[in-house]
C-alpha cells in the first residue's frame, strides 16, 4: 500500500490511525455534501480566515446533523492531506489513488480529485506564500514548459499556453532544508511576483 501525499522517500509509510479514521469518515458524507465541505476546507486553505471557518463549521454541523469536534477533526485531516499533497506535487491521479487507499469510493474519490484540481493553484501559492514569511529561500529553480491536452493541471481549451514549474528550497531551521513546487501559468507567475514585491517593498520599509 503506497500514499504518495507522504512523498517519494516515504513508499512504506503509512499516515498515522487518527488521520487515516478522519479522511475515511468522508466515506459517510453524500456527494452533495461532500462537495459542500471541500468547498468550505480549500475557501479556508486559500484565505484563511479562522473565524468565518468555525462559523462554516457550525453551519454544516447543524445542517447535516454532525458533531462540530468530529467536522473540526475531518476537516484538519483534509487540511493535513491536501497541503502534503500540494507539497509534494502530486498529480490529480495520485490523488485520487491515495482517496481510494483512504477507502473512499472511486465516486467520491473522482470528487475529491477534481475539486482539488480546481483550487490547485491558489493552494499552492497561499502555501509558499506562507512558507516565505517565515522562512529563508535558499535556492529557487523553475523551468517552462508547454501545456498538452494530457497536463494535469490544464484544461483542453488552454492547450498550447505556457506554464511555470518553481521549486523553491527553503531555509528551515537547524540544518533542515524544504523543497515547496509550484505550477503556474504565466499570468499567475506575474502576479504571484508583484505579489512577492510588494510584501519585499514593506518589509525593507519597516527595516
Amino acid at each position: 500500500m503506497v500514499f504518495r501525499f507522504l512523498g517519494n522517500n516515504n513508499n512504506n509509510e503509512l499516515p498515522d490511525q487518527q488521520l487515516i479514521n478522519e479522511i475515511g469518515y468522508l466515506s459517510n458524507f453524500s456527494n452533495e455534501q461532500l462537495e459542500q465541505l471541500l468547498d468550505i476546507i480549500f475557501e479556508f486553505m486559500i484565505i484563511q480566515k479562522s473565524e468565518q471557518l468555525l462559523n462554516q463549521i457550525q453551519e454544516f454541523s447543524n445542517e447535516h446533523s454532525i458533531n462540530e469536534n468530529t467536522l473540526k477533526n475531518i476537516i484538519r485531516g483534509c487540511i493535513i492531506f491536501f497541503k502534503s499533497s500540494a507539497k509534494n506535487n502530486l498529480t490529480i491521479d495520485h490523488l485520487r489513488e491515495d482517496c481510494i487507499q483512504f477507502k473512499l469510493d472511486e465516486e467520491q474519490s473522482k470528487l475529491i480529485s477534481t475539486k482539488y484540481k480546481q483550487h490547485y493553484i491558489e493552494i499552492s501559492r497561499s502555501l509558499v506564500g506562507n512558507s516565505l514569511t517565515i522562512n529563508q529561500v535558499l535556492d529557487m529553480q523553475w523551468r517552462f514548459g508547454v501545456t498538452t491536452s494530457s497536463s494535469e493541471f490544464t484544461k483542453s481549451n488552454t492547450t498550447g499556453s505556457t506554464f511555470l514549474q518553481l521549486k523553491l528550497v527553503l531555509d528551515k531551521g537547524n540544518n533542515i532544508k524544504e523543497d515547496v513546487h509550484m505550477e503556474l501559468t504565466l499570468p499567475q507567475f506575474y502576479e504571484f511576483l508583484k505579489e512577492m514585491q510588494s510584501a519585499k517593498a514593506s518589509l525593507e520599509y519597516f527595516n
